[in-house]
Order: C-alpha cells, then sequence, then structure tokens
C-alpha cells in the first residue's frame, strides 16, 4: 500500500497539478491538509474523474483536511470528523478505515500571532495537540493498524526547527503521540525536507509527516518526498506548493 501526505494549501487553485500527480504516482490512500474548501466546492467529481474516492472536512473559512482513496479498493469507512472535546467546529481531523488500517488526516491549528501574540497562538496549538494524544489513547485499542498523517505545525528536528524557535513543549507532544516516524523508519540519516515558504527556492524544513503504530512502522519499504510537484509543472498552469508530497509504501495492507 502507498500512502502519502500533502498540505496542498487549496485543491481547487492546485487541482491539475493534484490530479496530474495522482494519474502518475498512484497512491492508494491520500491525505491532504489545508484544502480551504467547504463541502459545496471541493472538486470530489474531478477526482473521481481520475479513479479517487473524496472525503472532506472544511468549515467556513478554515483550512479543513481531506482523505483519497483509490475507486477500486473498498469504500472507507469514516470514524472521525473533527477532533472530540472541541466546540463542534474543528476540521482538523478526519479518520476513515481503509482496508485494514486506520487513516487520518491531521491539520493542528497554529493562531494567529498577530491577534494573540506567539503566547496566545502556541497555547492553543498545545491544546488542540492535547486532544488529538486523549482522543489517540482512547481509540488505540480498537483501531489496530493506525497512520496519523499531515502537518501538525511542529518542526520534529533539524536546524529550521531551531532557527524558527520551535518549543520543547511541542516536541513533546509529538512523541507523546506513541506513533513513529514512518520517513524516518525507511531512511534514518535522510534530511527529507518538505517544506519552504517560497515554492521557487528549496525546501527547508521537514513539516509535513506521517506517523504510525509501531505494526506500521514494522512494515514500511521506502519513504520519499516528491519535490517535483512542489513547483509549478510547465505544461501546467496554476502554481507550485510550499509543500512536497510525501509517499510511504507498506508491505501488504499495513
Amino acid at each position: 500500500m502507498r500512502l502519502a501526505t500533502w498540505c496542498i494549501d487549496g485543491v481547487c487553485g492546485r487541482l491539475e497539478l493534484l490530479c496530474h500527480w495522482l494519474e502518475r504516482r498512484r497512491p492508494d490512500v491520500v491525505a491532504l491538509q489545508k484544502i480551504r474548501a467547504p463541502a459545496p466546492k471541493f472538486p470530489a467529481d474531478a477526482l473521481r474523474h481520475v479513479g479517487y474516492r473524496s472525503e472532506s472536512l472544511c468549515g467556513k473559512g478554515s483550512y479543513g483536511v481531506a482523505l483519497l482513496s483509490r475507486c477500486e479498493q473498498p469504500k472507507p469507512h469514516v470514524l472521525d470528523r473533527g477532533l472530540p472535546g472541541g466546540d463542534g467546529q474543528d476540521d482538523g481531523l478526519l479518520t476513515a478505515r481503509v482496508d485494514d488500517l486506520v487513516v487520518s488526516s491531521v491539520y493542528a491549528p497554529w493562531g494567529d500571532p498577530k491577534t494573540s501574540k506567539f503566547a496566545g497562538a502556541l497555547a492553543l496549538k498545545l491544546a488542540w495537540l492535547d486532544r488529538l494524544i486523549r482522543h489517540v489513547d482512547e481509540t488505540r485499542a480498537d483501531r489496530g493498524h493506525s497512520v496519523l498523517c499531515g502537518d501538525f505545525n511542529v518542526l520534529p528536528d533539524g536546524p529550521e526547527s531551531r532557527r524558527l524557535g520551535q518549543t520543547p513543549e511541542e516536541r513533546q507532544r509529538l512523541r507523546a503521540l506513541g506513533f513513529a516516524d514512518l520517513s524516518r523508519s525507511a531512511r534514518p540519516r535522510d534530511e527529507g525536507l518538505n517544506y519552504g515558504f517560497n515554492p521557487l527556492e528549496p525546501p527547508t524544513s521537514r513539516l509535513q509527516l506521517l506517523l504510525g503504530s509501531e505494526d506500521v512502522a514494522n512494515s514500511v519499504r521506502t519513504a520519499c518526498v516528491d519535490l517535483k510537484y512542489r513547483r509549478q509543472l510547465k505544461e501546467l498552469p496554476g502554481k507550485g506548493s510550499p509543500s512536497a508530497p510525501v509517499i510511504v509504501e507498506l508491505a501488504g495492507s499495513a
């Protein structure tokens, strides 16, 4: 099984780039973040045309997440629409069972330092991650093979983490989830950089992550960052993305 995550930052504006990638890479399951498209605007028909079912979650004016799966696979069963324990408006977690694997698309909120200052934005993110940790702990036994895919707004390692002032509390939340870093399982010495503010320049950090339960980590065969699709392709209109897709291949289905 090929799993991928991509913080696409506008699924409608980058639809042709996404479809081009899907047709050539043919991942089995894709987690998207920052889709910026409420259900009426989400391009489900266009994605179905290239062979993918989709489930999306995006509140009005929010970022949102989605899960795509190949049409020839069993239909996914949605388990979570939003993260429990909030105000009911959360759109940063979408979870579905695909065959015998439970896959979540995750986008952790950062907040706006301009309105709440750094401390307020950090407090919002840490509170959300604490809710995610509780939810994962409460459902872990029932869900078995699990993967959390996406943008946790935490840089787990590297010089960019220090330069941007990443706090120990943020990295501790990632560890507290109790999941393995699947890219590191496959390529422990590879920087795996997949994000940078400017898509015209090389990526500077490893922000997009796939985190898996121990049994999933033991089944990882390969991992890669698909940097070709971080930049605009000459044959397509539109623009590149600050993030590159990250792909992990698992032996069997989990």
